[in-house]
């Protein structure tokens, strides 16, 4: 004797709803940023936020903002750029131009003025104004290289994350 067509639906329903049920009671906990947090010697911390974003040319480029927290209350806040060795040669002395909206900008100034450790690596210093512009749109930076000036588009949620580094103490 065969079974009538769909037989099988109503047990499949009920082992995919118990499925769905127990998959929604397990306690999930919010995503946070990956922040790297590393002691260096007691009393001083670096928090770094790496992250991988391409250009407006397809290149892609490392981007570290790294915050050094010291027992005396200073604070060195930079953020590196990296290309790939023997394409990218940034020019030094040069600022690095940050546009948080389409009609402004700011400077950051080359941390790298005086020694460069390579020509593919730009480090810049962190501005009051670049810790107190909004997280909330799309920011470009326009990187001083030798050749020309390139750009790259940093999104919100990288911005958000940079935000919550500096925030740390």
């Amino acid at each position: 004797m065969s079974n009538p067509p769909f037989s099988w639906f109503p047990k499949r329903l009920i082992c995919l709803s118990l499925l769905l049920l127990f998959a929604l009671t397990i306690p999930v906990s919010p995503a946070h940023a990956l922040m790297r947090e590393t002691v260096e010697k007691p009393g001083q911390t670096v928090y770094q936020s790496r992250q991988t974003l391409k250009d407006e040319n397809g290149q892609t480029w490392q981007i570290v903002l790294f915050k050094r927290v010291k027992p005396d209350a200073d604070h060195d806040i930079n953020l590196r750029l990296v290309g790939f060795p023997g394409t990218t040669h940034f020019q030094h002395p040069a600022p690095l131009i940050v546009h948080p909206e389409p009609n402004s900008q700011f400077q950051l100034a080359d941390a790298f003025a005086q020694e460069n450790p390579g020509e593919n690596v730009g480090q810049y210093l962190i501005s009051e104004t670049f810790k107190t512009s909004p997280p909330n749109s799309i920011w470009e930076l326009d990187l001083p290289l030798r050749e020309q000036t390139d750009h790259i588009k940093v999104p919100y949620f990288v911005l958000q994350e940079w935000q919550e580094l500096l925030s740390k103490n």
